[in-house]
C-alpha cells in the first residue's frame, strides 16, 4: 500500500514514470493483516499507465481504525468467498 502526501500527489508514477491523477472512487478495500474494511468515496491517486493507486495517509487510518474495530464502521456487509474446484 503506497502512502501519498497529504497536500498533493507527486505527477510521475514512482513505478513506470506514468502520470498520477486522482480520481474520486466509489469504494475502495483495504487488507489489514487478516482483516478487510472498505471506505467509501475517497480521492485516490491512479497511474494513467500502470494503474498503481496512491492514498492519503489519513484513508489508509481510517481504514486501519475500521479493521481493527476501533472506529465504528458505518455498516456490515457479507462477503461470499468460494474456491476453485
Amino acid at each position: 500500500m503506497m502512502l501519498m502526501r497529504k497536500s498533493s500527489y507527486d505527477p510521475s508514477c514512482e513505478y513506470c514514470d506514468g502520470t498520477v491523477k486522482e480520481r474520486q472512487v466509489r469504494r475502495e478495500m483495504f487488507r489489514i493483516k487478516d482483516k478487510f474494511a472498505i471506505v467509501e468515496n475517497i480521492p485516490v491517486g491512479v497511474c494513467d499507465r500502470c494503474g498503481s493507486r496512491y492514498y492519503h495517509a489519513y484513508i489508509v487510518r481510517r481504514a486501519h481504525q475500521i479493521a481493527q474495530e476501533k472506529a465504528v464502521a458505518d455498516r456490515q456487509e457479507l462477503v461470499p468467498v468460494g474456491h476453485l474446484a
